[in-house]
């Protein structure tokens, strides 16, 4: 009489193992948006610990480039500090930060419980962010320094990368026997070989070379973020070489 017992006990041990190794349903209800140039917003529904109960135990959220697939899964980027999952239902929202600016994201998350069986993957949602808009700060402070007969040494205050902030990636320094002016902006001669922007707020200096002595020269610059978002010209210094 002990075999019926024996049954149902290796039945419930057996089934009990089965539901330990069953994966969690797919989520599919996430959804983002775009919060600013470089970074999104994810929202979806707490999945369950078993299907639609429970809690859960972990989050997987990747992002790509490149539309997520399960193949190609392991290679997309995992986001640091996912949130703990709340009960089955909750809402969850995640953002995702140091994206690049006017680029499309694809995201998918993944669910375990705390064996862990995971889930299968999300519904597979893309994002573009947004445009870069903001440009450099314009330079107020362009100052002429060392005057030799055929070379100008320029000083000025690095801007940043938006506005007064971050760092720049690159800077146009031109001059001219005329007053420089955005209407002759483009006739000036631009110079070789300007430094690379340092952070905002440290001096910058550069000697334009190969002038022609005793000639009184305009000198000014423009400043550019990686986009290129152009700033406005900067103030215009002059000065005359030694004869």
């Amino acid at each position: 009489m002990l075999y019926p017992v024996r049954k149902w006990v290796y039945l419930a041990i057996v089934s009990g193992m089965t539901a330990m190794l069953m994966a969690g349903p797919a989520m599919s209800s996430l959804t983002g948006i775009a919060a600013g140039t470089q970074a999104v917003t994810l929202h979806w529904l707490a999945p369950g610990d078993d299907g639609d109960a429970g809690t859960a135990s972990q989050y997987d959220i990747r992002y790509s480039t490149q539309p997520i697939t399960d193949a190609n899964w392991a290679l997309a980027t995992q986001v640091t500090g996912e949130p703990a999952p709340q009960p089955a239902g909750s809402a969850e929202t995640f953002t995702v930060t140091g994206l690049q600016p006017s680029t499309t994201y694809y995201f998918a998350i993944k669910a375990a419980d705390e064996v862990p069986n995971w889930s299968a993957l999300s519904n597979v949602i893309s994002v573009t962010t947004a445009a870069e808009t903001t440009p450099p700060a314009t330079v107020t402070n362009l100052a002429t320094g060392t005057v030799t007969s055929t070379a100008v040494t320029l000083t000025w205050t690095a801007p940043g990368d938006d506005s007064l902030t971050g760092t720049a990636s690159q800077y146009d320094i031109r001059y001219s026997t005329v007053p420089i002016t955005a209407a002759n902006w483009a006739t000036a001669t631009q110079v070789n070989g300007e430094p690379v922007p340092q952070p905002a707020g440290n001096t910058e200096t550069f000697t334009v070379t190969g002038l022609q002595s005793g000639v009184t020269y305009y000198f000014a610059l423009e400043t550019a973020d990686e986009v290129p978002n152009w700033s406005a010209l900067s103030n215009v210094v002059s000065a005359t070489t030694g004869t």
